[in-house]
């Protein structure tokens, strides 16, 4: 299989990483299933122990991948509810920092929209699954966010009602529709003069706008999300080590 490769001026440890990084993306691989050991792909592609060890551990630094001692290798997903806390602290009458939980309030199928297919990459005619959501705590909504999709990634949300949705939207984007979210770039501005009708806000308050485009393992669009705060509840934090 690696000799597929035998034209092509990369390392041998670089065409194994490849081959696993397509093996994740065609198989729809569980994130709770661990892969096969480093043997065994050794095996599989006619290469040594070493080669595949380099290609798991270059996996690994690029947060493809996440090694679990005791339990093996397993595809990582990346914890965005720390990203949203990274911008918002929201605490509980306890004064102890929560999650908010999502509620979907609004999904509908679209026509394209030149700046949205744009930002997600794709053919300017293409249909979008279009979402509002709300993050609440104690029955107050602190976040609403407009989440835009590639229709063609997403069918069978076509049919799908807000009640339908879970509580974490990417577990479910891949349970439902094998969308995958790896990576995302996330730019984030101040804004006024733009009232949000769930957050019940004023023209005069001024609110953070998060906007997200997330990307599956190969690297393509598969959402842009623009989330939307209150700025006196923004707090930026960073740890420099």
């Amino acid at each position: 299989m690696i000799d597929n490769f035998k034209n092509f001026k990369m390392p041998r440890y670089e065409q194994v990483r490849w081959h696993i990084q397509t093996l994740l993306t065609e198989s729809k691989w569980d994130e709770n299933t661990p892969l096969p050991s480093e043997q065994e792909f050794a095996d599989k592609y006619q290469v040594s122990v070493g080669t595949v060890r380099k290609a798991v551990e270059k996996l690994v630094e690029e947060g493809v991948l996440i090694k679990q001692q005791g339990r093996g290798t397993f595809l990582k997903r990346p914890d965005f509810n720390s990203s949203l806390l990274r911008f918002f602290k929201f605490r509980d009458k306890e004064s102890g920092y929560v999650t908010p939980t999502g509620i979907i309030k609004k999904i509908s199928v679209i026509d394209a929209i030149d700046d949205i297919n744009q930002k997600l990459d794709i053919d300017e005619h293409e249909a979008l699954i279009y979402i509002e959501r709300v993050r609440i705590v104690e029955d107050k909504v602190l976040l609403s966010e407009k989440i835009w999709l590639p229709k063609n990634c997403y069918e069978a949300f076509a049919n799908l009602a807000p009640e339908d949705f879970e509580n974490l939207l990417y577990p479910f984007y891949y349970t439902k529709c094998g969308q995958f979210v790896s990576s995302a770039v996330e730019t984030l501005f101040f804004i006024t003069n733009h009232i949000d009708p769930y957050l019940g806000n004023t023209k005069q308050e001024s609110l953070v706008k998060v906007c997200r485009i997330a990307k599956n393992l190969e690297g393509d669009s598969i959402e842009y999300r623009e989330s939307y705060g209150l700025a006196g509840k923004f707090s930026y934090e960073v740890n420099i080590i």
